[in-house]
């Protein structure tokens, strides 16, 4: 598999997992404190562990392209990560921002499409 397309998928997976998390952690009650009961209760719910799930896989992918690429081609894509968050964020946690977000993505893009062209 190409390595750009590793790192893009291990980008949509780890966003994924954030969203996971998220929506666990809303629904769940939080991480209010680091006792036993509620640290059950928090890796108890699917959601979160959903979010775990797609996590490893993203690392997966993760280390695969690393084993590929210099470690200054892939790190970059961290970044595309934020990129993902943001339209998950917006499509399934029904979160709003504004055009300074919208711009910030914009400059991020730009810079990844400028790395991977010169990779």
């Amino acid at each position: 598999m190409d390595v750009t397309i590793e790192l893009i998928l291990s980008s949509v997976l780890a966003a994924a997992g954030q969203v996971s998390w998220r929506l666990g952690l809303r629904n769940g009650g939080g991480l209010n404190s680091i006792d036993m009961s509620t640290l059950f209760r928090v890796f108890t719910n699917w959601q979160v562990d959903l979010g775990l799930i797609l996590y490893g896989l993203s690392t997966l992918f993760w280390l695969s392209a690393l084993s590929k690429k210099d470690l200054s081609y892939v790190y970059p894509f961290v970044a595309g990560t934020y990129l993902f968050v943001l339209i998950l964020s917006y499509l399934l946690l029904n979160e709003h921002f504004g055009v300074d977000r919208v711009f910030g993505a914009a400059v991020v893009l730009t810079g990844l499409i400028i790395i991977v062209r010169g990779g």
